[in-house]
């Protein structure tokens, strides 16, 4: 394996010329500004939502690959030259390439997310900003469970800064590593601090090893990870490591893969780019990735990166090697920051999606930004120190001329100074961008206090007097649908507050309730535990979303609950595709509910289900569009209607309607400062409406009960909020408050 990194120039004469410094600096490569110029706007198409670019998303894929193999083609030229690796200089020089740009979109974007959004979206924005300027924003939309390809849910406009946390994560560790190899193989040789060449060779073959170990763990766990728990695998530093690994090893073999025949390096150059290309075309949302989906456009960038060095120049580099194409290159980074809030903010904004003019024109704004950001923010910082450590080290200069004791230690000082500064960048950029978050983070809390308050005693009035006759809530809704027509105002002080929203729910928790995976659950009754009569909630989160005043009815009338939930799980002798994949576990859980449920003999069943789930088609390789399948919906819920029936004869059964699906979180749609009673309200979903019918259908055929809830949610359309109330907590769920308001629904018709 080579002891040194080569990345030729553009031009095979140009390597002839003395380096500026004197260090022994690579020239510049055009096709890498090419290659990212392609994985920049691939990302942006992506992310702007334009036809045929929908796997877009895989150009960060590209730019971890490229960012493996430039840095640590860096740390092998400096182990080759000094044989040691300065970890200050290694993060003086990220600092210097990385903060500058990142700090100052973070500071736009806190100060115009205070004029966007309101409280409660505002706090999660500011949560997510003091994490980008941590790198820590990948842990915490993992934690959060933050879907990369929804845009139904809130979607923050730092999201985009999940891939430099993965990047900052990676080099945390890896230059350390290399030094500790560096270290440990000259103590070996009884050599600490020699530069022996044998001793750097053998310290890049250990790091090539290391690397490629590490690779085929991080590969492994991407595609079981994938498999498992996409959105954390989505996120994750260590599903994503082994794309920083192939561009590393890339690096450390350059100098074998520049012995290669030019045509061989031509054609796989064309090859790698092509992947890229394919992958950018025909991925969508519903690929499963990273897994093994990420290596085509991985081993696309591998191709491309390795037939570029002493590449022909009718490689790929004809096209990349462009100035068109190294212009977008030189400001990708930039561009990469920008053209995400461009999009996400004014969309917030207006409350509604952008259109297709309005999306074009934020990506040209972002280049407008970008170039900008780069001329002024970034470039001033891209000037390293005058004179390198390997001058320092050899005692000449740039020149090559002999210098002065006096000078070398003048030069050294200058240098430790100017690492010195760079570092600082590190806890300057996080104080002003965590002291501006916890600025506007304050004004806003002193600004909303009255808001908050006022929501607070509304909240502990509705729960004094709180219920209501069932012809007051249908007169209510008609009303709130008459308001949305109009566009009306929205209430000062929604219950429950804003900030409150997501977390207005009640459920069965951990192992009461069934994970995709899981097919079984504790049984957890709740309400009169001690009662001899029994009422059994069974379905998923639709379900359970109605457990506080049913716990309360059970308490009142003498009922002990036992709920049987997972999620996304109907009661429905059918298979539903779920997530991407058939979800036969549903199915399994039903059948054990129903042996569990036998067991118990209940009084008293309620089951009901969110119907956005299609079924799987007949061939069992994709799903049924949801409305398209009402006949084998009502059979399948005949099916385990009938299966109960015959089971449990004498036991009661009550079906509870579905409630409508919004375009967008409730949470979303109210978080705007532009929100009205008319924002995001449409009619009833139709799909949800055909199921509903399909359950009608089979509890008359089946001798149970259906309870139709929808006059309490529908009028002409179906408002997000009523009266004072917000209904959903998201885009399908309402919110636990909103439910207690139909404890008296809920008991007339369950006859509690």
């Amino acid at each position: 394996m080579s002891q040194q990194v080569h990345v030729p120039p553009r031009e095979r004469p140009e390597s002839r010329e003395r380096p500026r410094s004197g260090a022994s600096r690579a020239p510049r490569r055009g096709d890498i500004q090419g290659m990212r110029a392609v994985a920049v706007l691939s990302v942006m198409l992506s992310h702007a939502g334009i036809a045929g670019f929908a796997g877009g998303y895989v150009g960060v894929d590209v730019f971890f690959v490229i960012s493996g193999f430039l840095i640590t083609g860096i740390l092998a030229r400096e182990v080759t030259r000094t044989g040691r690796v300065s970890i200050a200089g290694f993060y003086s020089r990220r600092a210097l390439r990385i903060l500058p740009a990142a700090t100052v979109t973070l500071l736009v974007v806190c100060a115009v997310s205070l004029l966007v959004y309101t409280t409660s979206n505002l706090r999660l924005v500011l949560q997510d900003i003091g994490a980008a300027a941590l790198f820590s924003a990948n842990i915490d939309f993992a934690l959060a469970g933050t879907d990369y390809f929804s845009t139904s849910a809130f979607v923050s406009p730092v999201q985009h800064f999940w891939s430099l946390a993965v990047e900052e994560q990676f080099y945390l560790v890896w230059p350390a590593v290399i030094g500790l190899i560096m270290y440990l193989g000259a103590r070996a040789r009884g050599s600490v601090g020699s530069s022996r060449p044998a001793t750097r060779a053998v310290a890049l073959r250990r790091s090539a090893a290391l690397i490629l170990l590490l690779a085929t763990l991080s590969f492994w766990w991407s595609v079981h990870r994938t498999g498992t728990n996409p959105q954390m695998a989505y996120y994750s530093t260590f599903t994503r490591t082994w794309e920083l690994s192939v561009g590393a090893l890339l690096a450390l073999a350059a100098g074998g893969i520049g012995r290669l025949p030019a045509a061989v390096k031509g054609v796989a150059s064309w090859a790698g780019l092509l992947a890229i290309a394919v992958a950018v075309l025909t991925f969508d949302s519903a690929t499963p990735f990273p897994g093994w989906h990420a290596a085509l456009p991985v081993l696309g960038a591998a191709l491309v990166l390795g037939g570029g060095i002493d590449g022909p120049r009718t490689g790929a580099r004809l096209l990349l090697d462009t100035r068109p194409m190294r212009f977008v290159g030189n400001i990708s980074y930039s561009l990469y920051l920008w053209h995400w809030p461009l999009l996400i903010l004014p969309s917030a904004y207006v409350v509604r999606d952008l259109g297709l003019l309005e999306r074009l024109l934020a990506l040209g704004a972002s280049v407008v930004l970008a170039w900008a950001s780069y001329r002024w923010v970034e470039t001033p910082f891209h000037h390293p120190a005058k004179t390198a450590p390997n001058d320092l080290k050899t005692g000449a200069g740039p020149d090559g001329s002999a210098v002065s004791r006096a000078h070398l230690r003048d030069t050294a000082r200058a240098h430790r100074r100017s690492v010195a500064r760079s570092l600082l960048l590190w806890p300057a950029a996080v104080a002003m961008v965590l002291g501006s978050v916890g600025g506007v983070w304050a004004y806003d809390a002193g600004r909303n206090s009255e808001a908050s308050e006022a929501a607070t005693a509304l909240t502990k009035v509705a729960a004094s007097t709180g219920l209501v006759t069932p012809q007051q809530l249908v007169a209510d809704v008609a009303r709130a649908s008459a308001l949305a027509r109009d566009n009306a105002p929205l209430p000062e002080a929604l219950v429950p507050a804003l900030p409150d929203l997501f977390g207005d729910i009640t459920h069965p928790m951990g192992t009461c309730s069934a994970s995709r995976e899981a097919l079984t659950i504790d049984i957890c009754p709740s309400g009169d535990t001690k009662a001899s009569r029994t009422i059994v909630l069974w379905g998923d989160s639709h379900i359970g979303m109605w457990m506080r005043p049913l716990e309360q009815l059970a308490k009142e009338r003498g009922y002990k609950i036992v709920p049987f939930t997972k999620a996304s799980c109907v009661p429905l002798d059918e298979v539903e595709w779920y997530r991407g994949k058939a979800y036969p576990e549903c199915r399994k859980f039903g059948q054990w509910s129903l042996e569990q449920i036998a067991r118990i003999k209940p009084d008293h069943i309620i089951i009901s289900g969110y119907l956005g789930t299609p079924l799987v088609n007949e061939a069992g390789t994709g799903p049924v569009p949801v409305g398209e399948d009402s006949e084998r919906f009502t059979a399948g819920a005949k099916r385990m209607l009938s299966k109960v029936h015959s089971r449990l004869p004498d036991t009661k059964v009550t079906v509870l309607s579905d409630v409508s699906i919004l375009e967008q979180d409730a949470g979303k749609c109210l978080g705007s400062k532009r929100a009205t009673m008319g924002t995001c309200v449409k009619p009833m979903s139709s799909a949800v409406a055909s199921r509903n019918g399909g359950w009608k259908a089979a509890t008359a055929a089946t001798g149970a009960r259906y309870v139709d809830l929808l006059p309490y949610f529908c009028a002409e359309t179906c408002p997000v909020v009523v009266g004072n109330t917000i209904v959903y907590r998201d885009s399908n769920h309402i919110t636990s408050t909103y439910a207690q308001r139909l404890k008296p629904v809920l008991g007339k018709e369950l006859g509690l």
